[in-house]
């Protein structure tokens, strides 16, 4: 009888711990990303389908792909307990890595995605051709304020660029401007406003909601006094250097194209 006694208890351990590593791989999270990547009005949605258990939340990395020689930042976009999540760090035209990641930094899943090129911009009467951009090269001391203390320089210079970035002395940027002619009624637009360097270094300046007022007679004026100078530090931290060339700025409105325009650092 003690034999037998033993027996079932042993057996019953068995079923228990059997159970109990069920338990633990059903629990274990899975999860693929899917195969596109949505864009729309200026926003990137990245999605995941999640099988078996499910994390309790989960990472998303982002990083430019195929866009020259210099190194890109890897963006960590964010945690989210969702299966999907939205950003504004991704433009037309380019290539992207995604790597997603749960609560413990392990890694699910990674693709690469490129986005389509954007549709031109048009909204009614109003087209891109309607926005004219101007580019003026700035600069301002450490501490200013943008709206009243960036002053007009006569050249971007890369070593006077990276000097100050180094001694944090100063700050170099554009005055980028929009000019529109008058408009019948008001109309709000999701602006993006991209930089990339002459080696590829892409950034996302500006991201943001810009409403644009009634405007009977003449042009509106819209600017960043002093746009650029995160552009400028984060390519400065990833590659060392501030490289002289051409430059490139790409502007969108609700995820349609605008403007490309260029600017030189010497």
């Amino acid at each position: 009888m003690k034999r037998r006694l033993k027996l079932y208890l042993f057996l019953g351990a068995v079923v228990l711990i059997l159970g109990l590593l069920g338990l633990c791989a059903a629990a274990e999270a899975s999860a693929t990303l899917k195969n596109y990547l949505d864009y729309d009005g200026g926003t990137s949605t990245i999605s995941w389908d999640v099988s078996g258990g499910d994390s309790s939340s989960y990472i998303v990395l982002l990083e430019v792909i195929n866009n020259g020689y210099a190194k890109q930042t890897r963006w960590n976009l964010g945690e989210t307990k969702n299966h999907s999540l939205r950003t504004t760090e991704c433009i037309p035209g380019k290539s992207y890595r995604v790597t997603l990641l749960d609560n413990l930094y392990s890694i699910l899943d990674t693709k690469e995605y490129t986005l389509s090129d954007a549709a031109v911009f048009q909204d009614g009467k109003l087209k891109n051709t309607s926005v004219k951009v101007s580019i003026e090269p700035r600069k301002m001391k450490a501490g200013g304020n943008a709206s009243k203390d960036a002053k007009k320089v006569k050249a971007l210079k890369a070593a006077e660029i990276k000097a100050a970035i180094e001694n944090e002395s100063e700050y170099y940027g554009i005055k980028f401007q929009m000019k529109m002619p008058q408009l019948a009624k008001p109309r709000s637009f999701f602006v993006t406003l991209a930089f990339e360097s002459p080696d590829g270094y892409l950034y996302v300046e500006q991201a943001t909601d810009v409403s644009f007022e009634r405007v009977n007679n003449g042009y509106q004026t819209l600017w960043w006094n002093l746009a650029g100078v995160n552009f400028f530090r984060y390519l400065h931290k990833e590659t060392g250097d501030i490289p002289t060339g051409t430059y490139t700025t790409y502007l969108y409105w609700d995820g349609m194209w605008v403007n490309t325009s260029t600017f030189k650092v010497q």
